[in-house]
Formats: structure tokens, C-alpha cells, sequence
């Protein structure tokens, strides 16, 4: 059985829980101007200049909007508690470090650009990269396939970060979100489908198959249309549905790889060529 994300954090001696509560000290404790003030405090005094605030009046009113509600000791502080965490601290400091006003506030930019290394070197510690959409960073689990994928000539930019996001963990539970991703790379691969087919016949087949029969491209739960209607997937648990829809977005992974491979392929047979004729290599 695989082992969980946390498990395999354990076994590598990071420690979640004391990262948590250094990063959180570093907020909310009173640090600044002798002891009296936080860092949460500054950012309560510059937040009206934000650019991420709406229509927000205060720090309080957004947190409260968005759920940010972080404990001093969380209940057995799991890895997703703190890269949420880290992902509030790290968009905070932006906003702070667009604010002309913070060397005022007690907080200078040498404070600013030492936290985000900080939040960084943690993010790094515990297997997580940064993701930026429209000015904001969030942090998904590293995976070679999946950046491999979001940095391919065959993936638009706009959607380079969905490939990316669907390991997000406020993905997670969220089935109707990953469909619409899982969607947009159907659409992809949809013109590339003979190209895949002569390179992985097995994987092009299963894939397609996943399209249209686990409720993706059609509707497969709807007993109205019987010619499209699966009790298999009807009759599913969400979450079990989920899961699958997780080892579609790996098989897709694998199928713009392969077709990376087959172009990879024939430019490597020309250098092959150019080398037992003995031949200049000509790109």
C-alpha cells in the first residue's frame, strides 16, 4: 500500500509541527518595536493598500472571508495545514512588500526577502514547489511528470498552471474542479490522438476510453441516455470516482510525455544516422 505524503515527511526527519510553529511565532508573535507589535499587526496597518483586498476593509474582515483562522497548536498538524499556512504568510509578504510605506511600519524589505527564503527552504524541505496565477503563489506537491508537462511547447501558458494546480490540495474533495482540468487536457490531446496512438497503442486506448466512459466527456450517470449510461460509474462513491479521476491525470501526464518522446525520437535517429556515417550533424 502506498504510503502517505506525511508518512514519507516523517521517515525524512522533517518536522512538520516545528516548522509550523516557527513560521506562526514569526506572525503572530511580538516581535517588533519592543516586544508590542507583530508582524500581523503591520500587515493590519498597511492592508488597505493591498491589491489582493477587494472590497475587504481590514485584515480581520479577510480572514474571516477566506476561513484563515490558524492556530497557535493545531490538533496534529498535518503537512496540508502547513503549506495553507505558508501560502497566507507568503501572499501577505507581497502585499506588504508592495506597500512603499512598510519601512515605516517597522518592517524594511531585508526583513520581507528573508521570510520568503525562509517559507521557501520549508516548502522545499517538504516536497512542494511554487505555482503563481494572476499575481498570487500557491504551493503543489513536485512531481518531474506533472513539470515536465505544465513546461511542454504543447501545453498553452494559460493552462500550464492547471496542470500544475491539480495537485493543489484545495483540490482535494473538490471532483467537479479536477473534471473541468482533466477536460482541457482531453481537449489537448484529442488532435494528437493518432501521433499517441502510434507511440503508446496501450495508453491512447485506456485514455480515451477514461474520456468517455468515467462521467467526462459524457454524461455516464444520467439513465435517461442509455446509450451512454454506466451503472459502474453511476453507482460509484465520489471519492472512489476521484481517485480515478487522479490516475487519469497521470495517464494524461504519460501521454504528452510519449508524444515529447516521439518527436525526441525522430530527431534522435537523425543524430544517430549522422553518426555511423560518420556525417556532420546538421539541425
Amino acid at each position: 500500500m502506498r504510503r502517505t505524503f506525511a508518512e514519507v515527511l516523517r521517515e525524512g526527519k522533517v518536522d512538520i509541527r516545528n516548522e509550523y510553529e516557527k513560521l506562526y511565532d514569526i506572525m503572530y508573535g511580538r516581535n517588533f518595536e519592543n516586544g508590542s507589535t507583530s508582524l500581523h499587526d503591520i500587515i493590519a496597518d498597511s492592508f488597505a493598500s493591498f491589491y489582493f483586498r477587494g472590497t475587504c476593509l481590514s485584515i480581520d474582515e479577510f480572514d474571516k472571508k477566506y476561513g484563515f483562522d490558524f492556530e497557535e497548536n493545531p490538533n496534529g498538524t498535518e503537512v496540508e495545514y502547513l503549506v495553507s499556512f505558508c501560502e497566507y504568510f507568503q501572499n501577505m509578504l507581497v502585499g506588504l512588500q508592495c506597500n512603499p510605506e512598510n519601512n515605516f511600519l517597522g518592517f524594511s524589505s531585508v526583513n520581507t526577502a528573508f521570510l520568503m527564503e525562509q517559507i521557501r527552504k520549508v516548502i522545499d524541505a517538504i516536497g512542494y514547489m511554487s505555482a503563481s496565477d494572476d499575481g498570487f503563489t500557491i504551493y503543489v506537491e513536485k512531481s518531474p511528470g506533472s513539470i515536465a508537462v505544465s513546461e511542454s511547447e504543447m501545453i498553452p501558458k494559460e493552462l500550464s498552471y492547471k496542470v500544475l494546480e491539480y495537485n493543489h490540495h484545495s483540490l482535494h474533495g473538490e471532483i467537479e474542479k479536477k473534471k473541468q482540468i482533466l477536460l482541457k487536457l482531453a481537449e489537448l490531446l484529442e488532435p494528437e490522438r493518432e501521433k499517441l496512438r502510434e507511440a503508446n497503442k496501450s495508453l491512447c486506448s485506456d485514455v480515451f476510453y477514461a474520456f468517455n466512459n468515467l462521467n467526462l466527456r459524457h454524461n455516464n450517470i444520467n439513465k435517461s441516455d442509455l446509450a451512454k449510461y454506466k451503472l459502474t460509474i453511476a453507482s460509484m462513491d465520489k471519492n472512489v470516482l476521484e481517485k480515478w479521476y487522479d490516475e487519469v491525470y497521470q495517464m494524461c501526464l504519460l501521454c504528452f510525455l510519449e508524444l515529447e518522446q516521439a518527436e525526441r525520437k525522430m530527431k534522435f535517429d537523425k543524430l544517430k544516422a549522422a553518426i555511423e556515417e560518420d556525417a556532420t550533424y546538421e539541425v
